[in-house]
């Protein structure tokens, strides 16, 4: 007797729908925990916002818009601009700016500014435009909100006088005539980093500066014209302070806490002229300079003749400091001959060496 056949095992569709109602419950919460966070960081913006209003930086956006899931956050905002106020005050508009963070990283912030701008000097009238191939800036901060390193990169910026065409400051940035080229360059990056200082005052700033190709109009008319070449880098201790103020009181809080300006390194270098520098400077409570640079010129009493020629310096101050260039010693700067020679400050007394020729009033 043969058996019979066993009957097809039945399929558990169940399992089949496990997995997808747990992708589906994982997109449901996460959606979930996108909208809170996005609305957490629109209540962090806002919140930005009124701590740099109180601190004379006025940020303001004509659209605003935030997007970006299910990974990211992304700020669009259409007609951006700064005023500052206190210090030299200022407007800057720029056409559209877009900010990025993850999600998983939301206190590391990209923005990327779409040309043109308009700056305008509220202390002169001065109106400039500029223009950019890419403008970004980073910035990381902490927990509490407090910014700990921040980076601005611009590949091929340029900053023209604007002729006014009749607009009022704070309108949206719109592509003005130029009446002349100030400034241009290839890259131009600017990186600043906080870092606690070891016995409990004021934090320190790193600092790093470089332009690539950079051209000035001040040099070409002192017959130096460029590309030209510049590093710096350097710390600011005691600086946690960055509200836009006069400098007068910038420079006398820094002097009361103490603060010391160290400059690890500058380079600078155009096809004629090539200077360095090192040391550090402090101002004392009585607004007097104090401290040592170490210098380093090649080419620099030409530069200096067409600077004086050209108008940037006053003609009576040129002779004077060239012939100060004269008494360093042979050396060489960036592949070049040139000098070199040790400027000290002592209480606001100048000295090359061991001689002092002249004096540096109290700067508050």
């Amino acid at each position: 007797m043969s058996d019979e056949a066993a009957p097809p095992a039945r399929r558990k569709s169940w399992i089949v729908f496990v997995p997808l109602g747990l992708l589906l419950l994982i997109a449901v919460i996460w959606s979930g925990v996108w909208f809170y966070a996005s609305g957490r960081a629109e209540r962090e913006i806002d919140a930005w916002v009124a701590r740099e209003a109180r601190l004379g930086r006025i940020w303001n956006c004509g659209e605003r818009h935030l997007a970006g899931y299910p990974f990211r956050f992304e700020l669009k905002c259409r007609g951006p601009s700064l005023e500052t106020r206190g210090g030299d005050p200022i407007i800057i508009t720029a056409a559209s700016a877009q900010a990025v963070a993850q999600i998983w990283a939301p206190n590391h912030i990209v923005a990327e500014f779409q040309p043109p701008a308009r700056v305008v000097d509220r202390g002169s009238g001065k109106s400039y435009a500029a223009t950019w191939s890419l403008l970004q800036m980073s910035g990381v901060g902490d927990l509490s909100g407090q910014p700990q390193r921040f980076s601005v990169q611009v590949t091929e910026p340029r900053l023209d006088e604007a002729q006014d065409a009749g607009q009022t400051p704070g309108a949206p940035a719109a592509v003005q005539a130029a009446a002349g080229t100030l400034l241009g360059a290839h890259l131009v990056e600017f990186h600043v980093r906080r870092t606690p200082a070891a016995n409990g005052t004021l934090d320190n700033v790193d600092f790093a500066f470089g332009a690539k190709n950079a051209r000035a109009a001040v040099l070409d008319r002192a017959g130096s014209p460029g590309p030209l070449d510049m590093t710096v880098q350097g710390t600011v201790t005691a600086a946690a302070d960055l509200r836009p103020m006069p400098v007068e009181q910038r420079l006398k809080a820094w002097a009361a806490a103490g603060g010391v300006a160290r400059l690890e390194r500058l380079a600078l270098t155009t096809p004629t002229v090539a200077a360095t520098a090192s040391g550090v400077v402090s101002v004392d409570p009585a607004g007097l300079v104090n401290g040592k640079l170490d210098l380093g010129f090649a080419g620099f009493q030409d530069l200096v003749a067409g600077l004086g020629r050209a108008g940037a310096i006053p003609s009576d101050l040129a002779p004077i400091v060239g012939a100060l260039a004269m008494v360093g010693k042979p050396t060489t700067v960036e592949g070049r001959k040139g000098v070199s020679y040790a400027l000290s400050f002592n209480k606001g007394a100048l000295r090359f060496g061991p001689l002092q020729v002249g004096f540096v009033p109290p700067l508050f």
